[in-house]
């Protein structure tokens, strides 16, 4: 059977029942002295003394645009490319998304286009910190200032970093720079508590006020006070909501959290492996970082060129390595319609990304194949269209092919009809489908299929012929496919399925 390389897995302490049993059985398994205990761990850990835990890192997005006090035509700017919850906060606090388009480079928002878009309605600028690799903080607080001085009000940062627990720019962890940050604590995050979630607070008066909003606006201390009955509450001057963190996600938490530093360094250390050892691959391209940047990398997210994202998520299946896109765009959700926006970047390099597995859980054995893999499924071959403005170049190919017709330039030729099998980026054989279009029963013409010499009796001609066919009967729903070709290529066409008719081979649907 063969191994599976997941592309998460849960972290989970292989003596939890020594942390979790005695809160199971004390009587005390709502928020407490785990919870206390586990909130100071936290904030050694970052040296920073305003963080609360919650239920959920949903929880901690929700509550950090109520701490902001937005009106209802106050508006955010957004990353659509992230975990739907990002958004989904926003809209549970009824404010308007302006989308913001994706930074080719990185797969983290494109400050650029923010700039763009900032307007005396914009009040919050949030954002992914996608795969654990940090948005650039320095330019987020150029446009802060920036902001500042065209509007004379702040533009608030809230910082989604549920990818990135551990990660650091410019020296620091994220969560300690001074703006609104949540973080995740769910089953596949860096650190788990079974579910949670984590914020950060800019200052101690949005701590206090987060503190008790996320007990339903109680304070829990004035409810122990002496002579008051202590299952009443006192009065909730701000109503809030059932956010807190109980302690049985808290000892879940305290014991994972022994292993946290070592699993970082990890998951680190193999995105620097992938670093060097997928960098220079035809077909694949690896994102920039920034040199303030240290990725705790949750995923490690690459390009695959011409094309072949689909086909490579099924090879690297079939070799027993899971990955995934991890999150789907959110501006094509039907809840979020009203904010459809042109993204160029977003449309382009989501047919490109997809995620490999990065995680602490990797042996060096697991590391090399996934690269072996990787490397191996760029020099498979594959089948891509000609662009428009190439057609000069495909008449030099068919030259040095030795299959150049003199009827190329015929009134019916279709520059988006030419298909070239390539191998990296060598184009080992060629052909053009021709559609003559009819009211009804539309009829295809291959034309022009020539394989280089030294590849020819090795399948790729046959494997070019299938792919036109399925094309021309199934996408251009012609009704029959004809193929001219000479006396000495009857064998091959029959192979590939067409049948001999007089002086042509053809196939039905």
């Amino acid at each position: 059977m063969q191994n599976i390389i997941p592309l998460f897995k849960v972290n989970m302490n292989n003596e939890i029942d020594k942390f979790i049993l005695p809160i199971l059985t004390s009587g005390m398994i709502t928020q407490g002295k785990k919870v206390e205990e586990f909130e100071n761990k936290l904030k050694e850990y970052f040296n920073y003394p305003y963080i609360l835990t919650l239920n959920s890192a949903t929880s901690g997005l929700t509550l950090a645009y109520r701490l902001l006090n937005l009106k209802i035509e106050d508006s955010v700017i957004s990353t659509p490319l992230t975990c739907f919850a990002t958004n989904a906060a926003i809209l549970a606090n009824n404010l308007d998304i302006i989308w913001a388009d994706t930074d080719p480079n990185t797969c983290n928002i494109d400050l650029n286009d923010v700039k763009n878009k900032l307007n005396k309605s914009t009040r919050v600028l949030t954002f992914v910190h996608w795969g654990g690799i940090p948005v650039n903080l320095d330019k987020v607080e150029e446009l802060k200032n920036y902001y500042k001085k065209i509007y004379n009000k702040e533009l608030y940062i809230i910082e989604d970093c549920a990818h990135a627990f551990g990660s650091e720019f410019g020296g620091k962890k994220l969560g300690t720079h001074g703006n609104i940050c949540v973080f995740s604590l769910q089953a596949i995050k860096h650190l788990t508590t079974g579910d949670g979630g984590l914020i950060f607070l800019p200052n101690k008066e949005m701590y206090d006020r987060a503190k008790l909003l996320r007990w339903f606006g109680i304070d829990r201390e004035r409810r122990s006070l002496p002579g008051s009955d202590f299952r009443l509450e006192p009065d909730i001057i701000d109503y809030g909501y059932k956010f807190h963190m109980n302690d049985i996600n808290a000892s879940i938490g305290l014991a994972n959290f022994i292993n946290i530093e070592n699993n970082i360094k990890k998951c680190y250390q193999n995105g620097e492996y992938y670093n060097q050892t997928l960098k220079n691959i035809v077909g694949i391209e690896l994102f920039n970082e920034n040199n303030k940047n240290k990725p705790s990398y949750w995923i490690y997210t690459i390009k695959i060129l011409n094309g072949r994202k689909n086909e490579f998520i099924e090879y690297m299946k079939n070799k027993g390595i899971i990955i995934s896109q991890v999150h789907a765009r959110n501006d094509n959700h039907s809840c979020l319609s009203k904010y459809k926006s042109v993204l160029e970047n977003l449309d382009n390099i989501e047919e490109k990304i997809i995620s490999i597995p990065v995680g602490w859980w990797l042996s060096n054995y697991d590391l090399e194949h996934i690269v072996k893999c990787t490397k191996d499924f760029s020099e498979k071959s594959y089948i891509t269209t000609l662009k428009i403005e190439d057609i000069n170049k495909y008449i030099d190919l068919l030259h040095e092919m030795n299959g150049f017709k003199e009827n190329l330039h015929s009134t019916n030729f279709n520059f988006n009809s030419v298909y070239l099998l390539k191998i990296k980026n060598d184009i080992i054989s060629t052909a053009r489908l021709n559609i003559e279009n009819k009211l009804y029963d539309s009829v295809g013409h291959i034309e022009d299929v020539v394989t280089k010499k030294e590849f020819r009796g090795n399948g790729y001609g046959k494997k070019l012929i299938k792919y036109i066919i399925d094309k021309g009967l199934n996408e251009y729903l012609c009704y029959k496919l004809v193929l001219n070709c000479e006396i000495s290529l009857n064998s091959f066409y029959e192979k590939c399925g067409m049948v001999k008719t007089g002086s042509s081979f053809s196939i039905y649907k």
